[in-house]
């Protein structure tokens, strides 16, 4: 299933591993400014402009050379950015707010709650794959963790 707003889930190894937490503080800003600008401050996913947008890494997992490699970085809003980690929202957020996360996913989609509900299931097994694999970091041919 292509969708506009999916969910991207990350190894247990690898949660708290971002660019933010990884490249010296000036280095992070600055690409995380050129993200914001490129998008010219608007959600690249569900179009909303907003004062809480965020830079979303899109992270690649490759379970055979056990390498997690950056794709690309989005500018989006809080709720698309919390439906991307949708497995650490479950765990930080009230239901009620998670319930507002599939609603928008459903919007942005152009699908149901069921949809919803069968896709989560879908990615869930994906992530039960790698869950336990120690992936090696690299962002160009920088290798950070």
């Amino acid at each position: 299933m292509r969708l506009k707003l999916e969910i991207e889930p990350v190894p247990g190894a690898s949660w708290g591993l971002s660019l933010a937490n990884l490249l010296p503080s000036d280095e992070w800003q600055e690409l995380r400014l050129k993200c914001l600008k490129r998008a010219a401050y608007t959600c690249e996913v569900c179009g909303e402009g907003s004062n809480k947008l965020q830079v979303h890494e899109k992270w690649v997992f490759n379970l055979h050379t056990k390498i997690q490699s950056l794709k690309d970085l989005k500018c989006v809003c809080e709720k698309c950015h919390s439906i991307h980690h949708m497995g650490r929202s479950r765990a930080v957020y009230p239901k009620k707010y998670i319930e507002e996360l599939i609603k928008h996913w459903c919007k942005v989609n152009k699908k149901t709650v069921k949809d919803f509900a069968l896709y989560e299931r879908e990615i869930h097994e994906i992530n039960k794959k790698r869950f336990k694999v120690t992936f090696l970091v690299k962002v160009g041919r920088r290798v950070l963790a």
